[in-house]
Order: C-alpha cells, then sequence, then structure tokens
C-alpha cells in the first residue's frame, strides 16, 4: 500500500476523493493534535459544530466546505502565538498561506476576531462586511469555548452559553446568527451535545 496516499472516504453517505486542501488540512491538523491536543479537540468540535449549523441553515457546495474548514483551522495560530488574544489570527493567516491549498482560508482565519459592531481586529470590520463563514465560526467557536473552557474555567451549561451569546449579540456576533443558533441548540438537535 501506498503510504500518504489519498483515499476515497464517505461523509454523509458521499463519496468523494480528498482534494490537495483536504489532504493540507488534514496534515495541519494533524501537527496541531500532536503539538496542542486540547486546542485540536476545540478546533474539531467547533468543526462539527459549524457543520451541524451550517447544514441547519441550508448550506451547501462550496459554502458549506468554507464554513467547516475555517472552523477547523481558525485557532492554528494558536501554535505560534499562543498567549496572544489578537495576533494569533495574523499567524494563523500566513500559516495557512505557505499551503496554496489553504490560501482561501487565511483571510477567513485572519478576520476572525472582527466584531459586528465594527470594534474587532485587524480591520474594523461591522455588519454584513464580515464573511459569513466567519459570522457561522465565530458563534460556534464561543459556544465551545463556553461549554469547554481550556483556560481551566468552569464550563457553562448549553443554556448559560446561549444566554452569553445574546449578551454578546450585536456587539460581538450577528444577532441573525446568534438567533438561529439558539434555534437549533434549543429546539434540540441531540448532535449540539459534542
Amino acid at each position: 500500500m501506498v503510504q500518504n496516499a489519498p483515499r476515497w472516504n464517505t461523509v454523509d453517505g458521499t463519496s468523494f476523493r480528498p482534494d490537495g486542501v483536504e489532504v493540507s488540512l488534514a496534515a495541519l491538523v494533524e501537527l496541531v493534535e500532536d503539538a496542542a491536543p486540547d486546542l485540536a479537540a476545540h478546533m474539531a468540535r467547533t468543526g462539527r459544530l459549524a457543520r451541524l449549523f451550517a447544514l441547519d441553515l441550508g448550506l451547501s457546495g462550496s459554502l458549506l466546505d468554507l464554513v467547516v474548514r475555517t472552523a477547523r483551522v481558525h485557532d492554528v495560530g494558536k501554535l505560534a502565538l499562543p498567549d496572544s488574544r489578537h495576533a494569533h489570527f495574523v499567524a494563523g493567516q500566513k500559516i495557512l498561506e505557505r499551503k496554496p491549498a489553504l490560501i482561501a482560508l487565511g483571510p477567513l482565519v485572519r478576520a476572525m476576531n472582527e466584531r459586528w459592531d465594527g470594534s474587532g481586529f485587524p480591520h474594523g470590520l461591522s455588519g454584513s462586511a464580515i464573511p459569513l463563514a466567519v459570522r457561522i465560526v465565530a458563534v460556534c467557536d464561543a459556544f465551545d469555548s463556553l461549554t469547554h473552557p481550556l483556560d481551566g474555567d468552569e464550563p457553562l451549561p448549553t443554556d448559560e452559553a446561549v444566554e452569553e451569546l445574546y449578551r454578546r449579540s450585536g456587539s460581538e456576533f450577528d444577532p441573525g446568527v446568534v438567533e438561529r443558533f439558539r434555534d437549533l441548540v434549543v429546539c434540540g438537535s441531540s448532535a449540539i451535545a459534542i
């Protein structure tokens, strides 16, 4: 058997052959798993949650792929700058841009700290100027961070985490995205308990 050769995979009953993006993502995710297992677990949970949410929103095709792929690597810059609140997103973009197949994800990862009200980093984007994929992943990232904190804080129960997202809605997060996320969590996909 040839080592590291792309294999046919099945996702949701659909067979596909991994493209250059998937092969590069898998290698990057494996690197994060080796270097920072807790961070890798957070990015994996965020990716699964983003996928469920994007499907619930009716996204498909390239936009669905963009949301899931962004979520899977959104914090990769923490490998370079583990103690940075903001700069790790810029570092993440630089890491992703080293692989031609991942260049498209770089600007999305860089935008992860933009805020709905325009007070975010690095460009002060506001409202719908923030790419939809970023607005979706930001809510999923925050939810996972609240329910599975990496900093030793006590995890919040789901209902309290959703309340916190609501408090930050309109300032940090897109209110429409938060509302739809609440519907997904409250209306009860049991798969949300990841």
